[in-house]
């Protein structure tokens, strides 16, 4: 019974033994797949790492571009708000010009009314004169 139990305790490590080969095997197949996916991505991320870099160049470009332009753009925002306070100043003056004229007009015209009004008065009397004049000749003539 010894040789028995001798024959099957070789019996289950030979088992044991063909197992893990087998577990071996399998474990040597996966790592070796496991490479051949870290070789990949690394190609991957090698060629993905080549794009973002011309990428940055790319973005720094045109970043640096559009300062340049900001910086053109802003003389001449400066110059529009300088030609507004021109212009604001401009319709200033033109308003405190034009009032000006309106009361020198008003004024004026103030002054041509009273003129007209005493023209008006001294046509009037100058009328009544006359017809009294002319009551006077017709009375003085004793005809008509």
């Amino acid at each position: 019974m010894l040789y028995a139990s001798a024959v099957i305790a070789a019996l289950a490590f030979l088992l044991l033994v063909i197992y893990i080969a087998k577990t071996l095997v399998v474990l040597q197949e996966t790592l070796r797949r496991l490479t051949e996916a870290i070789g990949h991505t690394d190609e991957q991320v090698r060629a993905l790492s080549g794009e973002i870099q011309q990428l940055l160049h790319t973005a720094n470009s045109v970043v640096h571009d559009v300062q340049k332009k900001v910086d053109a753009l802003t003389g001449v925002v400066e110059a529009v708000g300088e030609t507004g306070d021109a212009i604001r100043t401009m319709n200033r003056a033109i308003r405190q010009t034009a009032s000006a004229l309106l009361s020198a007009t008003t004024a004026g015209t103030s002054k041509w009314k009273k003129i007209l009004r005493w023209a008006d008065g001294f046509r009037d009397g100058w009328e009544k004169w006359r017809k009294k004049q002319s009551t006077k000749e017709v009375v003085v003539n004793g005809k008509k």
